[in-house]
């Protein structure tokens, strides 16, 4: 019996050969996005999963309230409060520090030397919270003592290629301190589904004394490991009140200090915040892509529906001599499953091929290098199953459900064609298809347009022409020797200005302290803290609301501040000139700051984010904020002429120093890549999903052609014109499309009105961005079905009607 089936399902198949090929890619199409998608998806929801320990381990992550109020919520928490934690809380197990202040150092062995980053400060345990794997060296005896690190194998291999490292000494030098540390042990490299990923771990006890329990500096982060069946909110509950113990100092006084314990698993798809040094992933986008790809999975089946009832003519006589000769419901609708299973089973087959051509695109296309990690998971295979089953159930289940219900006598005499009992779910997955098409066309413009509204805004800053050198490192005088540096590089034509400072444009500032008005004693306030010289305001050609710049050699700049119009309402003045002549106590500082100008806000990252409370201090005025880049403003465009010319400088000034730089404007736009890359992705699909769609169109539109062939025949003897007969092919093409504009449109805007609220400085939706993409759909639709309207009403009637 199923041998007869099998036969059968082929036979029909190869009946039709365009419509089964149209069938078999286009699902085969949809299975393949759909797995690229899902693998990804599963990839970021996997981070962190390797620990045995995951689901008892959280990150305690920083918050400040003002009364009920939260003021500022940091990923970081500061040195002490891990060993706070476990010595006067219960129901922690262990805990373990990571110290990110200082996580880009010059490293050298013998004549190798470079800039690293991924430099991370922690004890021992390290290795038993997690679960990283050692390679050399004892686990029980790791970053115990002091100036002893270990590193990872790629670390490993680079500078000791195939000596054994253990014992080994890398010098780590920052700014004029040079350290010698002990690699006492090799750590294989993490894992890439790891938010912890680090290249060189230094033992704890490296650092000052004063530095490993310091609750003034948030610059670690610190893990803790539960007891099982503790609740993290009781930590949370009662961190407040611990706190008032250890806040000994005047900053942040009147705030209510907090915690929020984020589990393990959750901290890759978390928004990013303030501190937080790794790359965070996009919830949002993978919930987009998730859509995305049942939309393309649905379109793909919706085709195999929608041709496979619109087939049912052809089948139609066998359907009813079979069921007037005895045929069974039952068995008519395990024929029509069969032809499901075959077609669904193919294009399982060729998605595994299309999968595996086209992995590289799609990891080029997420910016991600992914493997095929959802072939180690059951959950896949288990997917994968209740995928074929479902795409069976729904593509087959529905046509045998529609031909086998209807009456032998109206299928003999020919009129089931013209009966509305298919054509209207028929018609209402058509709609479907164009309102998800709509959808995601329209969202791909707005997208978009974001992205060009952040790239062409006026960024209230120059970055053009400007070389970001990163601060040198060197064992005499660095200060000096920086200022000269800098002082003679201006004496060069083609080198219109330097200036030394504590960040550029395009990063977080990421130095805060707690500072309040002379005389108030009452008000506490977080600052960003900018340290600059007497050119870093001129070298960005800054605008100035109020004041004066710092200036070389007038009066005692040394212990005034400019600030930023963001930063006027946390003093508490509304205008800028107000704030002129005012003092403020700096965090940590006896002496007050005098306010000698304001500058107008400006954009110090990406619109994403907004103004920022920003304090602009000379170079020096606090030791723990030192300056980090030296900016070079070129007037020329020959930059590799300019680039020699620094780079021997750079090597004349400071020999033991790695010579590494950027670009500003580049770097800058860098910001906005993770938006770019979201909006290729969702454009690339989008144009997937549309094509799918209009492919079902087209072989929709041929097959009901042929079907019309009487019936334009005779319009035409009856003296229709070819308009006429191109009206009635598209008419109805028209009409689903108008109701899938009705559809798509208002639940477009509010999907991306929710989705533009991320950025704190957004573009508008506007009217043509529907209007635009209704006629694109429309515009492409009718394109889809032209030419079979075309060929049918120029036919010549006399051949339409001796074809019936």
């Amino acid at each position: 019996m199923f041998q007869h089936y099998w036969k059968i399902a082929f036979r029909n198949q190869a009946k039709n050969k365009l419509f089964s090929i149209i069938n078999l890619f286009g699902l085969a199409i949809g299975l393949a996005v759909a797995v690229l998608i899902l693998n990804y998806v599963s990839f970021e929801y996997s981070f962190d999963g390797m620990h045995s320990k995951r689901d008892r381990i959280y990150r305690v992550e920083s918050q400040f309230y003002e009364g009920d109020v939260l003021t500022d919520d940091w990923a970081t928490s500061s040195f002490g409060y891990g060993s706070a934690i476990q010595n006067e809380m219960t129901g922690v197990e262990d805990y373990v520090r990571i110290g990110v202040h200082n996580m880009e150092q010059v490293v050298s062995y013998q004549e190798k030397r470079s800039r690293e980053t991924g430099i991370a400060y922690t004890g021992p345990s390290f290795f038993s919270v997690f679960d990283f794997q050692l390679l050399e060296g004892d686990v029980a005896s790791q970053l115990e003592r002091p100036n002893t690190v270990v590193i990872t194998r790629d670390v490993a291999h680079r500078f000791f290629k195939d000596e054994n490292p253990i014992g080994k000494i890398l010098t780590f030098a920052s700014g004029s301190s040079f350290q010698g540390y002990e690699v006492t042990g090799v750590v294989e490299n993490f894992p890439q589904n790891s938010h912890i990923r680090y290249n060189y771990l230094i033992s704890y006890t490296s650092l000052p004394d004063w530095m490993r329990e310091y609750w003034y500096i948030h610059e670690a982060y610190t893990y803790v490991e539960l007891s099982p069946g503790k609740n993290p909110a009781d930590l949370e509950a009662a961190f407040p009140q611990m706190a008032e113990k250890y806040k000994t100092g005047d900053a942040l006084k009147n705030k209510k200090w907090g915690v929020s314990l984020v589990p393990l698993s959750d901290i890759r798809l978390n928004p990013q915040k303030q501190y937080e040094r790794e790359t965070k992933g996009n919830q949002r986008a993978l919930v987009t892509l998730v859509i995305i790809a049942i939309v393309i999975l649905l379109t793909a089946w919706i085709n195999y529906v929608n041709l496979t009832t619109a087939r049912s003519m052809e089948r139609a006589k066998d359907v009813g001599v079979r069921k007037v000769s005895g045929a069974f419901r039952l068995q008519l609708i395990r024929q029509y499953m069969t032809e499901s299973w075959i077609v669904n089973l193919l294009a399982i087959l060729l998605a595994a091929i299309l999968v595996l051509a086209l992995r590289p695109l799609f990891n080029q296309l997420i910016g991600e290098s992914v493997g095929l990690f959802i072939l180690k998971e059951p959950r896949f295979w288990i997917s994968t199953i209740l995928m074929l089953l479902l795409g069976i159930v729904a593509s087959g289940f529905y046509p045998a459900f529609v031909m086998t219900r209807v009456k032998p006598a109206v299928i003999l005499k020919g009129n089931y064609f013209n009966s509305g009992s298919a054509g209207t779910t028929r018609q209402i997955l058509v709609v479907f298809q164009f309102a998800a098409s709509l959808f995601l066309i329209c969202g791909t413009f707005i997208v978009y347009k974001q992205v060009r509204f952040m790239q062409e805004q006026d960024l209230g800053v120059d970055i053009n022409q400007t070389i970001v050198l990163k601060y040198p490192v060197s064992r005499d005088e660095l200060g000096q020797k920086v200022a000269m540096f800098a002082d003679n590089l201006k004496q060069e034509n083609n080198i219109q200005s330097a200036t030394v400072a504590g960040s550029v444009p395009g990063m977080e500032v990421a130095y805060f302290a707690s500072n309040r008005l002379q005389g108030d004693e009452t008000q506490h306030r977080l600052f960003e803290m900018l340290t600059v010289d007497d050119h870093f305001v001129e070298t960005f050609d800054f605008e100035l609301a109020a004041g004066r710049s710092f200036q070389r050699g007038f009066g005692n700049d040394q212990q005034n501040i400019l600030l930023n119009e963001a930063a006027l309402a946390s003093f508490g003045f509304v205008k800028p000139d107000e704030a002129i002549g005012q003092r403020v106590m700096l965090e940590g500082e006896a002496e007050p700051a005098e306010i000698i100008g304001v500058v107008k806000n400006w954009h110090q990252r990406g619109l994403s984010n907004a103004h920022t409370p920003i304090i602009f201090l000379m170079n020096g005025r606090i030791g723990w904020i030192g300056p980090r880049f030296i900016a070079v403003k070129t007037a020329g465009k020959d930059y590799d002429a300019i680039l020699s010319l620094l780079e021997q400088r750079w090597n004349s000034y400071f020999p033991e120093s790695s010579f590494d730089y950027f670009f500003l404007d580049q770097f800058f736009d860098q910001q906005y890549k993770t938006d770019r890359r979201f909006g290729r992705i969702v454009s690339v699909f989008t144009g997937l999903a549309f094509f799918i769609s209009m492919l079902g169109l087209w072989a929709l539109a041929t097959f009901t052609a042929s079907k019309k062939v009487k019936e334009v025949g005779v319009r035409k003897v009856l003296g229709a014109q070819v308009g006429h007969v191109v009206f009635l092919f598209s008419k109805e093409i028209v009409t689903l499309l108008l109701i899938a504009i009705v559809i798509a449109v208002p639940i477009s805007v509010f999907a991306m009105k929710s989705w533009l609220l991320n950025y704190a400085f957004r573009t508008e939706i506007s009217w043509w961005v529907y209007l635009l993409g209704g006629a694109l759909t429309l515009g492409i639709a009718m394109l889809t079905i032209a030419w079979q309207s075309w060929k049918a009403a120029t036919r010549n009637p006399v051949e339409a009607l001796r074809y019936e």
